[in-house]
C-alpha cells in the first residue's frame, strides 16, 4: 500500500498539471489570491501567506489535540506552549515552527480560558481584539532569513509555499510586547518553569525578545523518529512535485502582473512621444 501511494502521487500531480495547462490556456493563469486557503491572504512582495485577524480558524480556538493530530495532516512542527495566569484568566501563548505539508512556516498564537484548572483537554478561546498584542517574528532557515512578519494580532503566521524544511533547520526570532509589566512577569514565570533561563531571552520595556531554536516541551506522542522520517520524505517529495509540475501554472499575483504590463505600456508610449 505504501509503495502504491508513492507511485500514485506523481501520477496525480501529472494529471493536475495537464488539467491546469488546459485551463490556463483557456482562462489564463491562476493567482495565489484565487487559490488562497480561507482565512489566509497572500503578500506578493514578501511571497508568503499569512493569517487574517478574522480567519475562520478563530471559531475553533485551540486544544492540545490539534498538535497531536498535526503529523496525521503532514505537519512536522516544533511546539512550545507557555501557560500562565493573569487578570483572572488562564492564558496560553504558543510558538510553532516547521513544515506544514508543502509549506515552511511559523506561528504565534495567543489564547485564554476562564476555567480555573487547565489540562490537555481544555479548549482555549482566541483572545478578543482589545487583548491582541503587538508581535513579530523572523524565521531563519540555516541562518538565512526567509520570513519576517509583524502585526497586532491573536494568531501571527507566515508560510512559504514550495519550500521544504526540517524544524531543526529553523530558528524563530520572536518579539512579543505585553500589555503591562504584570502580564510580562506572569509569562516569564511560566516560561522559566518549562526550563528556560534568564540568559535565553531579553526584555526591552514590556517586550519579550527570544530566539526559538529547540523546544523544551516534550514532543507529542504522534511524533517520533519513524513518523518524522516518513512524513518528511512525503513532504519533501510533494514539495518537489509542486515545484516541478504546479508552480509554473500559478501566477504570484494578478495585480502585480497588471502593474508590470501597465509599466511596459507607459514606457512604449514615452518612447513614441520622444
Amino acid at each position: 500500500m505504501f509503495l502504491f501511494c508513492l507511485i500514485l502521487i506523481p501520477i496525480i500531480f501529472i494529471f493536475i498539471k495537464i488539467s491546469l495547462n488546459i485551463l490556463v490556456k483557456k482562462y489564463g493563469k491562476f493567482s495565489y489570491e484565487e487559490l488562497s486557503i480561507a482565512g489566509f491572504s497572500y503578500d506578493a512582495q514578501k511571497d508568503l501567506f499569512y493569517s487574517t485577524k478574522n480567519a475562520w480558524q478563530k471559531n475553533f480556538g485551540y486544544t492540545h489535540l490539534y498538535d497531536v493530530a498535526a503529523p496525521i495532516f503532514r505537519m512536522i512542527i516544533d511546539t512550545e506552549p507557555i501557560k500562565f495566569f493573569y487578570d483572572n484568566k488562564n492564558w496560553l501563548i504558543t510558538f510553532w515552527k516547521g513544515q506544514y505539508g508543502i509549506v515552511t512556516g511559523a506561528e504565534i498564537g495567543i489564547y485564554y480560558t476562564r476555567q480555573k484548572k487547565v489540562n490537555k483537554k481544555v479548549v482555549y478561546k482566541p483572545i478578543n481584539q482589545e487583548d491582541m498584542l503587538n508581535m513579530s517574528f523572523s524565521l531563519y532557515k540555516n541562518n538565512q532569513k526567509i520570513i519576517h512578519v509583524s502585526a497586532k494580532h491573536w494568531w501571527l503566521t507566515a508560510f512559504k509555499l514550495g519550500m521544504f524544511s526540517k524544524p531543526k533547520e529553523l530558528d524563530m526570532d520572536i518579539n512579543l510586547t505585553f500589555k503591562n509589566k504584570e502580564m510580562l512577569e506572569a509569562f516569564l514565570t511560566a516560561f522559566k518553569k518549562i526550563g528556560y533561563k534568564s540568559k535565553d531571552y531579553k526584555i526591552i520595556d514590556n517586550t519579550f525578545c527570544f530566539l526559538y531554536k529547540k523546544p523544551k516541551t516534550r514532543k507529542v506522542w504522534t511524533r517520533n523518529w519513524l513518523s518524522d522520517a516518513i512524513i518528511n520524505y512525503l513532504n519533501r517529495r510533494n514539495v518537489n512535485l509542486y515545484n516541478e509540475f504546479l508552480a509554473d501554472a500559478i501566477s504570484t499575483n494578478d495585480t502585480q502582473e497588471k502593474k508590470l504590463k501597465l509599466n511596459k505600456l507607459i514606457k512604449k508610449i514615452n518612447r513614441k512621444v520622444k
